[in-house]
């Protein structure tokens, strides 16, 4: 008997606990949205992007040209400033891609000592029904007590 009353206490926690990932970022009213980094095609190179109040970030996707099945490597890299928390979040641009839009991959701290400020982390896309898909890549990023969202653009394509 005391089984079954522990189950569904389990069960919710589990999911208070996996709903909590990412709920830094996707709770937070107070969010600067910054403007779309034109110019750039993140699918095949490294794009920077100015930062309000100084600094800038680069962030880089890779590998390059991917397809929506590749494991996506990111990394953001930092000048003159040092986020406390990165994350990345993945939105389709021509379709809504349900739960994937609404998932925020956490970047981690690389190893001190760089002269720069670099997290990464490993993310995916992972479903896509069409050949060519673009995409917006939000990195969100917490400076100080302000929170950003900085998009870019990237696509997949399907090899065949």
């Amino acid at each position: 008997m005391a089984l079954r009353r522990l189950i569904p206490i389990a069960l919710l926690s589990a999911a208070a606990a996996g709903g909590l990932l990412g709920y830094r970022f996707l709770n937070d009213k107070t969010e600067i949205k910054l403007p779309l980094v034109a110019g750039c095609a993140l699918h095949l190179e490294a794009c920077t992007a100015d930062l309000p109040g100084g600094g800038q970030m680069t962030f880089e996707i890779n590998p390059k040209r991917p397809s929506p099945t590749d494991p996506l490597r990111l990394n953001a890299s930092f000048e003159q400033v040092e986020p406390k928390v990165v994350g990345v979040r993945f939105k389709g641009v021509d379709m809504n891609m349900g739960y994937l839009e609404h998932y925020v991959f956490d970047l981690e701290r690389d190893a001190t000592g760089a002269k720069a400020a670099s997290f990464s982390g490993n993310a995916g896309v992972f479903v896509c029904s069409s050949n060519l898909m673009q995409w917006l890549v939000l990195v969100k990023l917490q400076l100080g007590a302000t929170r950003y969202e900085v998009p870019f653009r990237f696509e997949t394509q399907l090899r065949g």
